[in-house]
């Protein structure tokens, strides 16, 4: 929401409202996951507000969700992918990155339930992605092929080979993250 409304107060606002945990605890922070995004402790009208901007097509949505990978859910922008990655890097506890997000994967909402979300990791262009050395229609859900985030444009590595790619620049934000231990300990 903040992000669409280029306003930072609704995060603020959940920052604000975090409970405190035991010093021997952290917080596991992520951005995406293999489940949708719920959206069940907003308000009706901010979820309807965020399935209109966000999941416009009702396979989109699943239960009180959103069933999007980040890099569709945020229409493939790398400066948004970048912003969002770098809020959850600064964030205290342990980051989460979901498969394929490091990469800027795609989903497919034509899979039904969750499965558009679970497609194989694209690690190459071959075969299956490099995912498995099976039959095609031995995987539980089909390598992504359309553009533009087919497994010939988006996998490790290409982008292992290019400085500038989504892959690399999250590498750097771990390197930081892990030299700075103000951000995993929450006192910058």
């Amino acid at each position: 929401m903040a992000l669409r409304r280029a306003d930072k107060s609704p995060i603020e606002w959940i920052l604000n409202r975090t409970p405190q945990i035991p010093s021997t605890c952290q917080w596991c922070t992520f951005l995406r996951n293999h489940d949708e995004l719920t959206l069940e402790m907003v308000t009706e009208a901010e979820r309807q507000w965020m399935w209109q901007e966000y999941a416009p097509l009702s396979r989109m949505r699943l239960n009180l969700g959103i069933r999007r990978r980040l890099a569709p859910l945020l229409e493939n922008d790398r400066r948004k992918i970048e912003l969002a990655n770098s809020l959850l890097f600064t964030l205290a506890g342990s980051p989460v990155i979901y498969y394929g997000d490091e990469i800027g994967m795609g989903d497919d909402i034509e899979l039904p339930d969750r499965n558009g979300v679970r497609t194989p990791m694209q690690w190459e262009a071959g075969l299956n992605a490099g995912f498995s050395t099976a039959s095609p229609d031995q995987l539980y859900a089909p390598v992504i092929t359309a553009a533009p985030y087919g497994l010939d444009r988006v996998n490790v590595a290409i982008q292992r080979l290019d400085n500038n790619s989504l892959w690399w620049t999250l590498h750097r934000m771990i390197d930081l993250r892990q030299i700075k231990p103000g951000f995993w300990v929450g006192a910058i």
